[in-house]
């Protein structure tokens, strides 16, 4: 019925814990296909401990790009439905049950799933119900968005589409539902297919850098006319789970602190191979965040750098 697909990289410590949601579904109507970019941890290791408790198949390609590792996925998979879901993100143990319900008795072809956050503060909150009413609005118009990179589509449609552009940069998700729906088919919003995604790149990145490349991507998503503006590297968007290792530490926000203050113009500050203590990384944020919060805020920032995209 379902193939269940996850790109990975690096992602031992995230992994286990989704694999374990579909170990607990309700309705084991699925495979599930791992897409690894050669990760340098034990991520092979940790998903193959699963595969005594269900269909799986862990692969690994050369490659580490997210739309490849997922097109790779959907030509392996056996199912008649492509479920695609990121290593950190949970889900509950009727998804796949309800997810059989809305495309066999209620005909969908693509099924966006309701988001939740993991994280549960006010600020989030509000965040999170400005960010679904966007969404939700989308679809009734040529540029709809996704939720995310967890989404289900019917495999005849992923394969007339053309699956994942694997040239963009920003957005690949976006794209697949805006072709979707030239195609004639638009995403299903389900409520009760629910899904809570991590919100560990805005903990690692602060909040304002995490919002201003959001914003960035979606108004280059909505205002390009065509892929060619998500192809340009507008700011640094890696994947891999090493990034969030050892965070309580320290460990990572040091070397990705580093890059983003080193290449940010307005604080002018080398931080390249300085030994930061904790204090120091948690100042160096606060201005960060503030100097993306000015530039969020003036926008001239970002409708400049839309200019200077060549469509």
């Amino acid at each position: 019925m379902f193939s269940v697909i996850i790109p990975t990289l690096n992602e031992e410590n995230y992994l286990p814990h989704i694999l374990e949601d579909l170990k607990n579904q309700e309705k084991q109507n699925f495979e599930v296909i791992i897409v690894d970019g050669k990760s340098d941890d034990k991520t092979k290791e940790v998903a193959l401990q699963f595969a005594k408790k269900i269909p799986l198949q862990f692969i690994t390609v050369e490659k580490r790009n997210v739309s490849f590792q997922r097109n790779t996925g959907a030509q392996k998979a056996n199912g008649k439905y492509l479920i695609f879901i990121d290593a950190d993100t949970r889900i509950p143990k009727d998804f796949t049950k309800n997810l059989e319900t809305s495309f066999e008795k209620r005909g969908y072809k693509l099924v966006l799933p309701t988001i939740s956050w993991d994280d549960k503060s006010r600020k989030a909150k509000i965040l999170h119900s400005v960010v679904t009413s966007v969404i939700r609005a989308s679809q009734v118009y040529g540029r709809p968005l996704s939720t995310g990179g967890n989404f289900a589509i019917e495999k005849e449609l992923f394969n007339s589409i053309g699956g994942f552009n694997e040239d963009v940069f920003i957005s690949e998700d976006h794209d697949l539902v805006r072709k979707a729906y030239d195609f004639g088919v638009k995403a299903k919003i389900v409520k009760n297919v629910r899904a809570t995604i991590s919100m560990r790149r805005g903990a690692l990145e602060g909040d304002a850098t995490f919002i201003y490349k959001n914003i960035l991507g979606f108004l280059t998503y909505t205002m390009s006319p065509n892929e060619k503006a998500l192809k340009r590297k507008l700011f640094k968007y890696e994947m891999g789970g090493h990034m969030y290792e050892d965070k309580s530490k320290g460990k990572n926000q040091n070397s990705k602190l580093s890059d983003d203050v080193d290449k940010n113009e307005n604080l002018k500050i080398k931080a390249k191979g300085l030994k930061l203590n904790g204090e120091t990384i948690k100042n160096l944020r606060k201005k960060l965040d503030m100097a993306r919060l000015k530039e969020l805020l003036q926008l001239g920032v970002i409708v400049t750098l839309l200019k200077n995209i060549k469509f």
